[in-house]
């Protein structure tokens, strides 16, 4: 969903860094790391992320989790800020999306997710992770508890 990855800056959607002891041994940041790694491929993998989100999410009713995985070309830009050729690195990232479903299971608007790794400096922030909230007043910090944050 388009609400995760472009939603207000510093507001709906904020930033976190992965402490160090949290990206060790077998911490949520090594799962998501290979989630990546695979393309969302390794059925294992997948099933382990949804059974640690059904574990620990708090919903009122029925949800969905969405997991997405893509790469951007970073473009290679002068110092006039002109796209110059071809581009040299990529971006690869994942986007989750967790969304109240009705009761024919049609999804709405994420009420969390995240974008992972962080985007910052024209690169990857492995050790970061960009955080959704759809209400600000009512977090679900479970989330970050989950994540290790």
């Amino acid at each position: 969903d388009r609400k995760v990855p472009f939603a207000e800056t510093n507001q709906n959607l904020q930033e976190y860094k992965f402490l160090q002891e949290n990206m060790q041994n077998d911490s949520l940041w090594k799962l998501l790391m290979g989630m990546r790694a695979c393309g969302l491929k390794n059925d294992a993998l997948m099933e382990t992320f949804y059974e640690i989100v059904g574990a620990n999410y708090k919903s009122k009713g029925d949800y969905a989790v969405y997991v997405f995985h893509d790469r951007y070309d970073i473009p290679v830009k002068g110092t006039d800020h002109e796209r110059q050729g071809e581009s040299e690195k990529m971006y690869e990232y994942l986007i989750c999306a967790i969304c109240p479903v009705s009761g024919d299971y049609e999804p709405g608007d994420p009420e969390c997710g995240f974008l992972f790794p962080a985007f910052m400096d024209e690169s990857a922030a492995l050790n970061y992770i960009d955080i959704y909230q759809a209400d600000m007043n009512h977090p679900h910090i479970e989330l970050l508890e989950m994540l290790g944050i």
